[in-house]
């Protein structure tokens, strides 16, 4: 209880009246959202409520909640255990953990059973793979000037990223959705981390989309992705390319802008100009798979 009122009071403090949170505490993590989402107001809605299943309120609290309602079972994976047999949270909670594995068609059932069932499970740390930002162009910007501008911005946010997390990228690619469908093209990177590396290779994208559109095109949203990823302990070094000296140099000064970008909590010095487009903050928008950092706004 304590917890959650820090966190509710945390809010208000910091947002104000105007959004509050509904919490969920239980055995895991699974059945802690399910707790909250069952702890919403009538109506269907969010409100501001605490609920908290302990282990003798399982699994009557659990099997009170639709089936359709619990995380993981989506309405594809819904539609496949209607198929064997399966219509209610109850019946779910009662199949064997093998089982579950094999209506799911792989081992994230057989874990799903045993989150509602009220084991701890922990899922095995994912490696990350890219770092990417995308953004719907706002209409002065869909040229192919504009969206090169936006592109860079974004670039440079995902560099950042890069940087914070200690990898260097082997690869740059470019997405753009035209009016006849997307483009998209990719750059092989000598594994760096640095601004003026990663901007070269991105500039030398927007001159091939010139040279393929010399006519100039209309852009409705850019992408752009840093990927073949490698922890900073494991870079190894393009023999051919010998460019150590310079590429440690263009690092230092990368590092440089970063800290003091930290030190003032804001874009005060970038590799180019620094204008975010309408509506601001550049790569800082909330997304189903990852929740920004307060440098993500900056």
């Amino acid at each position: 209880l304590a917890l959650a009122s820090k966190i509710k009071a945390t809010i208000a403090e910091n947002v104000g009246p105007w959004i509050t949170c509904t919490i969920g505490f239980a055995a895991n993590r699974q059945l802690a959202k399910i707790a909250c989402k069952a702890g919403k107001r009538d109506g269907g809605r969010y409100g501001d409520g605490l609920t908290i299943w302990r282990p003798e309120d399982l699994p009557a609290a659990l099997l009170a909640v639709t089936m359709e309602n619990i995380p993981g079972v989506g309405g594809n994976m819904a539609k496949r255990l209607y198929r064997a047999g399966i219509f209610t949270t109850e019946q779910l909670y009662n199949v064997q953990a093998k089982h579950m594995r094999k209506l799911w068609g792989n081992v994230t059932g057989e874990r799903l059973w045993y989150a509602l069932h009220g084991y701890d499970v922990q899922a095995p740390a994912s490696n990350r793979g890219m770092f990417g930002h995308g953004r719907v162009l706002p209409p002065e910007s869909r040229t192919i000037g504009g969206a090169r501008e936006i592109s860079r911005l974004l670039l440079i946010k995902a560099a950042r990223r890069l940087r914070r997390e200690k990898f260097y990228a082997g690869g740059l690619w470019l997405w753009l959705s035209i009016r006849d469908g997307s483009w998209m093209g990719k750059r092989h990177l000598p594994v760096v981390n640095d601004d003026q590396a990663i901007l070269s290779a991105l500039s030398e994208l927007w001159d091939q989309v010139r040279k393929v559109h010399p006519r100039g095109l209309t852009i409705f949203r850019v992408g752009v992705t840093l990927y073949d990823l490698s922890p900073s302990h494991e870079r190894q070094l393009d023999l051919l390319l010998n460019d150590d000296c310079q590429r440690r140099r263009w690092e230092s000064a990368s590092k440089a802008v970063d800290n003091l970008n930290t030190r003032y909590a804001g874009t005060v010095v970038s590799l180019g100009q620094w204008q975010p487009p309408a509506g601001g903050h550049v790569g800082g928008k909330i997304s189903y798979t990852r929740i920004p950092s307060a440098e993500d706004f900056w």
